[in-house]
């Protein structure tokens, strides 16, 4: 079976007060006038394009809103276990982190430039270095994750690279520029996501075949800029599960279905959350920061979606939000809104365990080892989910791209 590979860039849903969903076409009827100045058979084959147009065009769905209910992270998550990685391997910096479904954890290394697996115990297994796969690569790493047959991808600054579950390099994938792709793999296909190329598209590409295919009609953010430079949690910006493909702009509350059908698209917002209304308008750099330093008092911006069960997504929120995390129950569309403790960083999420990046292990020596991962148990707040308000929207195509 061959796995395929989708670079996935997207849309934002949400707008304080109004919620809004652009069509992928804009499709200008002619009038009379118009056909009087076209040649016959030119207006003929115009008519004929607007009507395949027009029919091909993805439906046009109302979005609800669900407004959450909130509960302590106390009520939703209990610490039951410490994870501790193997200290005859000394971390530099502990970027990224993922889990296989074999239990093995693949460490990320910005610093020393290098990925280690370790077992599920701890014990250090590999190291690997992305030189092996391009000698011209200096691995500046940006994230990496395992595929479910154990084999891996890795992102770089300079290339996205197949490795093999021995820790051997399969293949580079030149097909895919890197540009902080996010990625998740859901049924053998392998979903990327790239936050900073405009305008927006998906391809897909077939790493045993190198056939790639592009994908158009894709829906743009609502404010493009705004989208490409505030990029959110390093490869944390799309989730895969059984039901379907989420991802994430900073301007949305939610996570965006990739197929989202012909039914209303449920939208779930924190009770504080404040949408952003407006893109970015500077163009100096230290204009730009100024602005966006601005904006991130006034407005609430996503910063990654996580895959926490196969039934629940979960959206965290970047610094000040007052509330950082929305869980969605995606089987009956309730969510819950709870406050993760920023003192300690949430590294990934599997299986209704959450994993945060704990301190330095003290070792028996005296000196320190690596970083421990807390894992945290999640508990469905379905039996005593706080209520929550909904409305409905038409969809608003006034002002799509």
């Amino acid at each position: 079976m061959s796995l395929a590979v989708v670079i996935v860039e997207t849309k934002s849903v949400v707008r304080r007060g109004q919620v809004q969903a652009a069509p992928a076409y804009t499709v200008r009827h002619l009038s009379f006038n118009d056909m009087n100045i076209l040649p016959r058979l030119g207006w003929m084959v115009s008519l004929l394009w607007l009507l395949c147009i027009g029919a091909c065009q993805p439906s046009e769905s109302s979005y609800r809103v669900v407004e959450s209910g909130f509960m302590e992270f106390e009520d939703l998550f209990t610490l039951v276990d410490t994870v501790r990685l193997d200290a005859s391997v000394l971390i530099g910096t502990t970027n990224f982190v993922d889990l296989s479904d074999q239990g093995e954890f693949l460490v990320t290394d910005e610093v020393n430039r290098e990925l280690y697996v370790f077992s599920a115990s701890g014990h250090h297994v590999r190291t690997i270095e992305i030189s092996r796969c391009n000698p011209e690569d200096d691995g500046n790493l940006l994230s990496t994750r395992f595929l479910k047959n154990g084999s891996m991808i890795a992102t770089t600054v300079w290339g996205v690279y197949s490795i093999n579950a021995d820790g051997s390099c399969n293949q580079r994938i030149l097909n895919i520029v890197p540009n902080r792709p996010s990625f998740c793999e859901r049924q053998d296909t392998v979903y990327f996501l790239n936050p900073d190329s405009r305008p927006t598209q998906i391809y897909s590409y077939f790493p045993e075949s190198g056939v790639v295919r592009n994908y158009d009609g894709i829906r743009q953010p609502k404010f493009p800029r705004l989208t490409a430079v505030k990029r959110g949690y390093l490869g944390r910006q799309i989730a895969c599960f059984e039901r379907g493909v989420f991802y994430r702009y900073a301007e949305s509350s939610d996570g965006e279905p990739l197929w989202p059908g012909s039914d209303p698209v449920v939208v779930h917002q924190p009770i504080s959350y404040r949408s952003p209304d407006q893109d970015l308008r500077s163009k100096g750099m230290n204009n730009m920061t100024s602005e966006l330093q601005e904006l991130a008092l006034a407005y609430t911006f996503s910063n990654g979606i996580f895959e926490l069960d196969d039934r629940h997504r979960m959206v965290t929120f970047q610094y000040p939000a007052e509330i950082n995390v929305i869980i969605v129950n995606m089987d009956t569309e309730t969510s819950v809104s709870t406050s993760i403790d920023r003192s300690e960083f949430l590294m990934f999420v599997k299986d209704g365990l959450l994993y945060k990046l704990g301190e330095y292990e003290k070792l028996p020596s005296g000196e320190l080892g690596n970083k421990v991962l807390k894992v945290w148990q999640f508990h469905p707040f379905e039996s005593s989910h706080p209520d929550t308000r909904s409305e409905e929207f038409p969809a608003d195509h006034s002002d799509s791209e």
